[in-house]
């Protein structure tokens, strides 16, 4: 008895959907952490979590959400490396 792979297009969106609003959530903590503090690290989560959310929300308008897409991909790897620069740059101005 061979099923194979479940596919359901609406769960498939629903989760895309959910993770996008859960996304954009936390860039308003941060959001609200960063106008406290003005702490580039939580400015940088903003950025991250926002990119993230928006991301999210735009592979929900391709023709097939589940195959990756470059740009989308390209978008997240700049997101990560903009956190990734603020922890350094944190890191090296306590030295």
């Amino acid at each position: 008895m061979n099923l194979g792979p479940i596919t359901h297009p609406a769960l498939d969106f629903f989760l895309l959907g959910f993770i996008a609003a859960s996304s954009l959530v936390a860039g308003l903590f941060f959001l609200k952490f960063w106008k406290s503090t003005r702490d580039s690290l939580f400015l940088a989560f903003l950025i991250f979590f926002v990119t993230q959310g928006f991301t999210n929300a735009a592979i929900l308008g391709l023709p097939h959400p589940n195959q990756g897409n470059v740009a989308v991909f390209a978008i997240r790897l700049l997101s990560v490396l903009v956190v990734l620069a603020a922890i350094l740059a944190k890191n090296i101005a306590k030295d």
